[in-house]
């Protein structure tokens, strides 16, 4: 049955019921409001519940030959665009058979239509049909937003490669200006987008009349794409506030007729004309490139026809584009911050559903690999139980779940995390989305009416408290010569009568001036009980490295009852979270309140220890040696330790070995202490024998101490892959190593850093016998293996131990496993340089010459390691000498 829908018409799409709108321009007859296009007609839906905001949808309906199961698929891939400045056409819902089983056996039309976001205002090709006059400052607005959207995709690798007048709709020029809902430019029609990461379209257009270049006849689908037609637009929104352009127009759909492209006709020249006489010589030279063109290459990138627009108006459409964003409560990168997404780890924890929370943290950690210490964090928490490795799919279900828990609580702050976060999960449909958006904005407002009732009773209070704060004046009686005395004798016999006369109720009062007496001290009790377990709970919370839960209680100690133990113990949750900034602000303006005592030596190591994991060793010093003074604390030898390592790290090795020489040594601890501080201070000084053989004292006197271990490891790892150790040594410390790691894997056999360590000893001391021919390195590569899958089996996947693993494979030919891991890496990191440059290699060896050209180049184009780009080059250049490509 075919799909003629009827004005008032309602449809129910992904549970949510919408009406079919009138058309606004059609007076006399009710005709649904639609626009037609050369895929199918995009019709406006109103859903009468939701907000004024998010009222109106876009439902595009396909025409036959469009149609596809295609839809489904660019849906999903777009959804990481949608985000971008101008392509909120590509946030979509497909209508499937499905979940939409009744509604498409009914109208068959209707199978693998879209619903989007309705977007308000003229597209370019509304203001050629209407002649719409503009001003030249709106048409250099207009013109300015539509080069830097281009650049902006063109620069992340996406094109429209369709574009024209009808594909470029202008909310900047919609009646309502106010609405920061969308940007000043949206482009729609996007289904033939170009991205990385998305299939070739089986058909693609042949380019639009007016802005086709002659040497597109087929189509094209490339990065580079909409340059000419991109090129045609911006001279026509150039050049539109002068008259003659607007009279002179070809037609009602673009300025230049399909038959006269790249001819220099009158029309090019006189619009040349106008562009140079608006923007300048290098616009109308820009311009003449493109039109001049004889392949897409030729013509100008849109960052530099962006160049040639007045500072003054790139500056408002990149102060527009942040006000977008602003308005949207995003910021461009990332909806949510970290912290947001470990809160909402930490509460699903709290509510028993560890696989949600899992989940979120393995997503922090895949995203967010700059955020070292809270990875690392992270690492350690889920190396602490088994953990599902199995792939989970994002349910909403749990974000609701815990949404709803949270509003029971009147927690509205985490309700809205969760909501919003909701909002944002890959699998979620459009319509959904809306309407958690809707929840979002309504929350927001109950939160901001609440803080301002709080703001509103904290004055009245205050107000109340000024009042009672106020002495009563005494009590005073006038005389008989009209002047007023304070009173005497006699009111202290009336008090005494009355006390006579009222014993009964005054011994009642007493009972119950002693009962709340003892009610107030069982109070106070309960209060130091309760703060008392709340840092006892804090503190074990930060034993188990859970720092997130450690922070909450020691939170609420603070609210309860602040101490200057409880400010360091704050500060050193920052820092172990790796807040090294956040830390040395929150104590410096503690000290500067006077919070803090001057004397405080543990706060005065904590700043230090921030500015030394910063790498700001000039800065840590004096708050270590302020630390170092007055008694003896816990602290004392990661003071010595990180002073003397800071006096080296600034060139001062006179002061430092002045330090250690000055130590003394009473016990084995003492003992090793010192030694493995003199294997630190000879490291930093280039003199790794003199280093090894104080960390292999320092071990032997403290045995198991993680951190002499791990120096003597690194060391040995990094002094065998020089020259300067022979082959007999080479092998004795590779087996020490392994052996040392074992040992520390046994008291933790999920520690991450351990493994990771073992995993890299097995894997060089392999490469060194792989490189005398002997086959022990088979053994060695499978240990190695098993190390860094034992990794990935505790929940921790990143580029890192991938790519360690296809290498790994590789080098015990298992070609297939090495190549599929390869792929992984490159899916999950699509612009990693370094993971381009290892598959490279690998193809280079199997020598699959044209696959290892594709990743070569990409390397050198990414330049991410300059190292790893010249080694590309100079393979591309062996490959071409030997006519290899």
């Amino acid at each position: 049955m075919n799909f003629q829908p009827e004005v008032g018409e309602t449809i129910r799409l992904f549970g949510r019921k919408y009406t079919f709108s009138k058309h606004p321009a059609v007076e006399g007859i009710d005709i649904p409001y639609g626009q037609e296009g050369r895929q199918g007609t995009v019709y406006q839906l109103v859903d009468e519940q939701a907000r004024t905001l998010h009222r109106y949808v876009a439902f595009k309906v396909f025409r036959e030959r469009f149609k596809s199961e295609r839809q489904i698929e660019l849906a999903k891939k777009f959804q990481k665009y949608a985000g971008g400045y101008g392509l909120s056409a590509c946030l979509r819902s497909v209508i499937e058979q499905q979940s939409h089983e009744k509604l498409v056996s009914q109208y068959e039309d209707l199978q693998y239509s879209v619903l989007m976001p309705w977007i308000e205002g003229p597209t370019w090709a509304d203001i050629l049909l209407e002649e719409r006059a503009l001003t030249r400052e709106e048409c250099l607005q207009i013109a300015c937003t539509f080069a830097y959207i281009m650049k902006e995709m063109e620069e992340a690798g996406l094109a429209h490669c369709d574009l024209s007048s009808s594909n470029v709709l202008i909310p900047y020029l919609s009646k309502e200006k106010v609405d920061h809902s969308f940007a000043d430019i949206e482009l729609v029609d996007i289904e033939e987008l170009y991205a990385p990461d998305v299939r070739k379209p089986p058909v693609l257009p042949g380019g639009s009349p007016g802005y086709a270049a002659d040497y597109v006849r087929d189509g094209v689908w490339t990065a580079n794409a909409d340059r000419f037609a991109g090129a045609v637009l911006l001279a026509e929104m150039i050049a539109w506030h002068h008259d003659s352009i607007r009279i002179e127009k070809a037609d009602d759909m673009s300025y230049f007729a399909a038959e006269e492209m790249q001819k220099k006709s009158e029309r090019y020249r006189k619009i040349k004309g106008v562009v140079q006489d608006t923007l300048g010589e290098a616009a109308a030279e820009l311009f003449t490139r493109a039109w001049e063109s004889r392949n897409l290459k030729e013509c100008p990138s849109f960052a530099e026809w962006f160049s040639v627009f007045p500072r003054s108006i790139k500056e408002v459409v990149i102060n527009r584009k942040q006000a977008f964003f602003q308005a949207k409560k995003q910021p461009t990168s990332s909806l949510l911050s970290v912290e947001s997404l470990l809160d909402i780890a930490s509460t699903f924890e709290g509510l028993g559903n560890k696989v949600a929370a899992q989940r979120e943290y393995r997503y922090i950690v895949s995203h967010f690999p700059e955020k070292k210490a809270v990875v690392e964090e992270i690492k350690l928490l889920l190396s602490e139980g088994k953990v599902n490795m199995e792939p989970q799919r994002w349910d909403l279900a749990d974000y609701l779940e815990a949404a709803n828990q949270m509003e029971k609580l009147e927690e509205w702050e985490k309700a809205l995390l969760f909501y919003a976060r909701g909002a944002q999960l890959p699998s979620i449909d459009f319509a959904t989305k809306e309407e958690l958006e809707i929840i979002v904005e309504e929350l927001r407002e109950k939160i901001r009416a609440r803080q301002q009732v709080i703001t509103t009773e904290a004055a009245l209070q205050k107000i109340l408290d000024e009042k009672q704060k106020k002495p009563e004046a005494p009590a005073c009686v006038p005389n008989f010569s009209g002047k007023t005395k304070k009173q005497g004798p006699f009111l202290m016999e009336r008090v005494w009568q009355f006390s006579v006369k009222r014993w009964k109720l005054l011994l009642s009062l007493s009972c119950a001036f002693l009962i709340g007496g003892l009610l107030i001290w069982l109070y106070n009790y309960t209060a130091e009980k309760k703060w008392r377990e709340l840092i006892q709970k804090g503190t074990e919370a930060f034993t188990r490295q859970n720092y997130i839960e450690a922070e909450g209680f020691i939170r609420k100690a603070m609210d309860q009852k602040p101490t200057e133990d409880l400010y360091t113990k704050m500060a050193t949750i920052y820092i172990s979270r790796g807040y090294h900034e956040q830390a040395i602000r929150y104590l410096e303006d503690l000290f500067y309140e006077k919070k803090l005592s001057e004397k405080n030596q543990e706060a005065h190591y904590l700043i230090g220890r921030a500015y030394f994991l910063l790498n700001d060793f000039s800065n840590a010093i004096p708050y270590f040696e302020k630390a170092r003074k007055g008694e003896k604390s816990i602290y004392e030898q990661d003071v010595i330790r990180d002073l003397v390592v800071s006096y080296a790290r600034t060139n001062q090795y006179a002061k430092a070995n002045n330090m250690v020489h000055q130590l003394k040594a009473g016990d084995l601890v003492s003992k090793a202490f010192i030694a493995n501080l003199k294997g630190e201070l000879f490291e930093l000084q280039g003199k790794d024998s003199e280093a090894i053989e104080e960390f292999k004292n320092a071990v032997a006197l403290h045995k198991g101490n993680e951190r002499y271990i791990k120096n003597l490891v690194d060391l040995y790892i990094k002094k065998n892959k020089t020259n300067q150790v022979d082959d007999t040594t080479k092998a004795r410390t590779y087996e020490e190593a392994i052996s040392l790691m074992n040992e520390l894997l046994k008291e933790d056999f999920t520690n991450i850093d351990y493994l990771n360590r073992l995993g890299q000893a097995y894997y060089d001391y392999g490469l060194y016998y792989e490189a005398k021919g002997n086959r022990r390195y088979i053994n060695l590569f499978q240990q190695s293996l098993i190390s860094y899958n034992q990794i990935i089996d505790l929940g921790i996947r990143n580029e890192e131990i991938l790519l360690n693993i296809g290498i790994l494979y590789d080098k015990l030919n298992q070609k297939v496993k090495a190549e599929s891991i390869y792929k992984q890496v490159l899916k999950e990191y699509p612009n990693s340089g370094h993971a381009y440059f290892v598959y490279g290699l690998f193809k280079l060896k199997e020598k699959k010459y044209k696959e290892a050209l594709t990743m070569l180049q990409k390397v050198v184009q990414l330049n991410q390691n300059p190292s790893e780009a010249a080694i590309a080059k100079e393979r591309m250049k062996e490959m071409k000498a030997k006519k290899l490509i």
